[in-house]
């Protein structure tokens, strides 16, 4: 049985969510009070005995320049990859609210890959468009994560890093590079070694606001900041983000200076550790590629997360359920149009 979820469930939810295997921070009531005031809808499935078997937390979101809307559920649903049923519950439940709201379409991106092969049978036989990556792709999750194993030793996490790595870690704490975990009031320091990077790199740096908005809004337990110091000075800093037995890497900056510490090697490796330390067994580095194309990995990015072992996680990307066909291709046909306008006026 599927139920929107009501502040009764709030506990019930997390705690699924949070101890399966596939659960996931955007999937995470916490998640939703973060993207506030944009409106949200959770949804649990349950058996005859009231256990949880899978949950799915759906965003409304607007087509720009249209009166359309859609529901988009980031890295969800949550429930066991051969559990076709809970999904089939969980997907006619959005169906429901997707009508109600006059949503057009449903769009997910699941934590799958190729090798979930129940799921795909099911979207396929449902009649879901999966994989059509390059429509629209600017709010969809990354489509390749790089994730580690951290449940080992020091000795045994250093091991599984590729030579390069080693040699640049141990040589980041020979130099006199420091790391440590910063709190909420070190925000404004790394939003400006963020922006340092953004302006070397060609991208777009979130501002303090948001960074404030994530801690206070996920918890100080939930959101960690590291700070990388040389001669008692800040030369790069990242977000960490712990939910469950996962931790995810969001966001990282570093200055112009002292780059001989190499101190992002040494980061990584404080970060690692601290995952390990605090609960997590598997560490994701997230995507490889750019903001302005995430179908098109950045070479420098993929060489730097793969010195650090682990495996890359090819998902197999958007699935739409689309309930309005006529809608559907208003809008593709809207969006077509203005990615043509954009190229003759020479802009991204």
């Amino acid at each position: 049985m599927v139920k929107r979820v009501s502040e009764n469930d709030y506990n019930k939810y997390e705690n699924f969510n949070q101890t399966h295997k596939n659960g996931h921070f955007m999937q995470s009531l916490s998640w939703a009070r973060f993207k506030a005031p944009q409106k949200s809808f959770a949804l649990m499935c349950e058996d005859s005995s009231g256990e949880v078997r899978g949950v799915m937390l759906l965003f409304l979101q607007k087509v720009r320049r249209t009166n359309k809307v859609f529901l988009y559920s980031p890295r969800g649903p949550v429930c066991d990859r051969d559990d076709t049923e809970t999904l089939s519950e969980l997907l006619s439940g959005a169906e429901k609210l997707a009508r109600e709201l006059c949503a057009y379409k449903l769009t997910f991106d699941p934590d799958i890959t190729e090798a979930d092969t129940a799921w795909l049978r099911f979207f396929s036989e449902n009649g879901a468009r999966v994989g059509d990556n390059a429509r629209d792709n600017g709010i969809l999750q990354p489509f390749a994560v790089y994730r580690i194993d951290v449940d080992k030793s020091d000795d045994a996490l250093m091991e599984s890093y590729h030579s390069k790595a080693r040699y640049s870690v141990r040589a980041s704490i020979k130099s006199g590079a420091t790391c440590r975990l910063g709190t909420r009031e070190d925000i404004p320091l790394f939003v400006n070694l963020l922006k340092s990077t953004a302006s070397r790199d060609g991208f777009t740096a979130r501002e303090e606001k948001y960074f404030f908005n994530m801690y206070d809004n996920l918890g100080g337990d939930a959101v960690k900041l590291f700070i990388v110091e040389y001669e008692n000075k800040p030369i790069a800093g990242s977000v960490l983000l712990r939910y469950g037995q996962k931790t995810w890497h969001m966001y990282a900056g570093s200055s112009d200076e002292h780059k001989e510490t190499l101190p992002n090697f040494l980061m990584q490796w404080e970060m690692m550790r601290w995952s390990r330390d605090n609960g997590a067994m598997l560490y994701d580095m997230r995507g490889i590629a750019g903001e302005g194309d995430k179908l098109k990995p950045i070479e420098g990015l993929v060489r730097f997360k793969k010195r650090f072992g682990g495996e890359l996680v090819p998902f197999v990307g958007r699935v739409d359920f689309v309930y309005d066909k006529t809608a559907d291709r208003l809008v593709f046909a809207i969006k077509r149009a203005e990615s043509l306008a954009r190229k003759l006026l020479g802009r991204k």
